[in-house]
């Protein structure tokens, strides 16, 4: 970076390291996310709020290579799958605290017919 040269400003709290500050992330980078997220890895709130921009921004990107908008969509469908768990995880928890049913099974009658 020239001495006259600013970056851009970091609107989306991410690190440099993950194009906080204008910088296009490296795959490696996003293979870090990607582990981070289906490990369950503690991820800072306002990463977890910035990250879906990113990697929408990175799929959508035709001057990006193929594995890199691959390794994007993958960390989307990963927080996706996190958030459908919490989701069903709490929904479970809820149904056990008013008493009811966990899981809706049901039977019908049974007869017996040797026919």
């Amino acid at each position: 970076m020239l001495d006259g040269e600013k970056k851009e400003e970091n609107r989306e709290n991410l690190p440099d390291w993950l194009g906080g500050m204008g910088e296009p992330p490296t795959r490696s980078a996003l293979q870090t996310i990607k582990r981070a997220v289906t490990n369950n890895w503690e991820i800072p709130e306002e990463w977890k709020a910035a990250l879906p921009r990113l990697c929408l921004r990175i799929a959508a990107d035709d001057s990006r290579g193929d594995r890199e908008r691959l390794r994007a969509v993958e960390i989307l469908r990963a927080m996706q799958n996190d958030n459908l768990n919490a989701a069903q995880a709490l929904d479970r928890v809820e149904r056990l605290d008013s008493g009811q049913a966990t899981e809706r099974v049901e039977l019908g009658p049974i007869t017996w017919n040797p026919e």
